[in-house]
């Protein structure tokens, strides 16, 4: 399902580019990694042309259209996949399925951002599990782009005395899932693989989070479409370049018909001019 989904927006995309709907966007290249250190230190660069150098990288549908990825989320079942990336000329679609949990949602955005700046023109659908090389390192860089070695520092020193809090506003900060702060901690020497196991094994509870003082706001919450596309599409609905069925299609289920903005209206002598007998 996810390949079909992805290839139908595909060709959404291509039409509404074709159509001068969608505006240009400049692509973010950049070379694939050959190490873990190489995919942390690609993480780094990106967020720098981010502009997002440290700190939670929020709006992540927003941060990937900039690198020029158009990211959906949609409600696929669980058991519908992970996500899926294909190239469109020179932006990229990636679909994500929206029924998993939030964390995970946006460490597959992450992942297929990478596929898109490391010019894979076709992902095939994956899992969080690498299935080679090459995915284990954009999982690297996934990881990394979410929750920097710097920043996991920085929460560390916050809350010296309780490991446990720290782990629990790197989730909840980075929104991330408890499996995925839990590895990356222990990945950037922040805690040891004791500590490691017993966290994983424990997951946050309300009280952790009454605690903390710090709530989690999910992103990628289907059906979510990318914010410039969106806007782009009912632009072009308000001007009568799209129907109403065809722009409620384009919005994946984000919008119903009665909630359409009012189209333009063609003003008098605009018609009049249009109509005119040739001199």
């Amino acid at each position: 399902m996810l390949d079909s989904r992805v290839e139908w927006i595909a060709r959404d995309i291509d039409f509404l580019s074709a159509e001068g709907e969608l505006p240009q966007i400049t692509r973010i290249v950049m070379d694939p990694p050959s190490s873990v250190e190489e995919s942390e230190a690609a993480a780094a660069e990106l967020r720098v042309k981010l502009g997002v150098p440290a700190g939670p990288l929020h709006g992540l549908q927003r941060c990937a259209e900039l690198a020029g990825l158009f990211a959906f989320s949609l409600d696929l079942s669980e058991g519908g996949g992970d996500a899926a990336y294909v190239a469109v000329g020179d932006v990229g679609v990636a679909v994500i399925n929206g029924a998993l949990e939030p964390g995970r949602r946006r460490f597959n955005l992450a992942h297929e951002l990478g596929h898109h700046v490391f010019q894979d023109a076709y992902a095939p659908e994956v899992g969080l599990s690498p299935q080679d090389e090459n995915e284990m390192l954009i999982n690297a860089f996934a990881i990394h782009l979410l929750l920097p070695r710097r920043d996991a520092e920085v929460i560390r020193s916050e809350f010296e005395r309780d490991l446990r809090l720290a782990a629990v506003a790197a989730a909840v900060r980075y929104r991330l899932s408890w499996t995925a702060v839990c590895s990356q901690l222990r990945n950037v020497g922040v805690i040891d693989a004791g500590t490691r196991e017993d966290l994983a094994s424990h997951p946050p509870s309300r009280a952790d989070f009454i605690e903390l003082g710090e709530r989690w706001v999910a992103e990628l919450v289907p059906p979510s479409v990318p914010p410039l596309y969106g806007r782009r599409v009912l632009a072009a609905y308000r001007r009568g370049k799209l129907t109403e069925a065809r722009a409620v299609e384009l919005l994946w289920g984000t919008v119903d018909r009665w909630e359409l903005p009012a189209q333009d209206e063609v003003p008098l002598e605009a018609w009049r001019r249009e109509f005119e007998p040739l001199a």
